[in-house]
């Protein structure tokens, strides 16, 4: 049976997208919650706080030199095991998920190099089984609500630019199918997912900052409609280290980090795609 956590539901703080300030970090939080929660639960909290571990690992194994984020669950020293090829073949039981250790070895032991980006999606894919296998429907629902966004934008930038962006898609089914064989604006799958006409307008902003924006905010709604009966469960302790972890992002971008991030995004943008030769010009298509 569920437990619910009467108290500490009860004494978390309200918290709104557009906070100047958190109540206390996001790594201050999952020391709390280590404490309070269950085991099976808190395993979940600290799936929730992988992808800062995803960015480090990418980082170290592609030398890039990014500053190492201590919100992931496994230390330096600790993520350094998985870049050794020596301490990769010789690791066997171990306190990192299953996946990370499989990923790691496709990368330094594959038969062809694998570019980073190509890395980065194939990583989030194996976060996706992983967390699949909590078998917890808020969890599930919420994953797939992340994994439509991402797919429908691969898919309308794939459109926009005449991209392949059919590998850039995660998972199979009909959602994905009607993402790369239909032609209609919304893709036919208005029936399918009632919020993708949100989605296609957020994708036609221009403002880059302000489109991330926006995709929190149908986030933020969307946790609260999922957990709107869920009062005193781990559900409720999940959305709100989702939320957190959304304002203490906002809360640290400033105008200087924004600009910054525009043109990363930009310089990512040129080195993940090959553009056709028409937009190759500088101010848009050739004349």
């Amino acid at each position: 049976m569920a437990k619910n956590y009467y108290c500490l539901v009860a004494g978390l703080p309200d918290i709104l997208l557009g906070d100047k300030k958190v109540p206390y970090s996001s790594i201050g939080l999952r020391d709390m919650l280590a404490e309070e929660l269950t085991e099976r639960d808190f395993s979940m909290v600290q799936a929730l706080y992988l992808p800062f571990d995803h960015n480090n690992l990418i980082n170290l194994l592609y030398k890039r030199d990014k500053p190492f984020d201590e919100r992931g669950n496994f230390s330096l020293i600790e993520l350094e095991l998985l870049t050794n090829k020596k301490e990769l073949e010789t690791l066997e039981k171990s306190d990192f998920p299953d996946y990370l250790v499989d990923f790691a070895k496709s990368i330094l032991f594959g038969d062809e190099e694998i570019e980073r980006v190509s890395a980065e999606v194939l990583l989030f894919k194996m976060y996706v089984n992983y967390l699949n296998g909590f078998s917890n429907t808020f969890l599930q629902k919420f994953l797939l609500f992340e994994i439509n966004q991402k797919n429908i934008f691969a898919a309308l930038a794939g459109r926009k630019y005449q991209l392949d962006y059919e590998n850039e898609l995660i998972g199979e089914g009909e959602i994905v199918e009607a993402l790369v064989k239909s032609r209609s604006r919304d893709f036919g799958l208005a029936n399918e997912i009632d919020y993708i006409e949100s989605l296609i307008q957020i994708y036609e902003d221009d403002n880059i900052l302000e489109r991330e924006l926006k995709i929190d905010r149908l986030k933020w709604n969307y946790l609260d409609d999922s957990t709107f009966f869920n009062y005193f469960t781990i559900e409720r302790v999940l959305a709100f280290v989702y939320k957190l972890l959304m304002i203490e992002r906002w809360v640290e971008l400033d105008v200087e980090e924004g600009k910054r991030m525009f043109q990363q995004l930009l310089s990512e943008l040129k080195n993940s795609f090959e553009f056709p030769e028409e937009y190759k010009i500088q101010h848009g298509k050739k004349k």
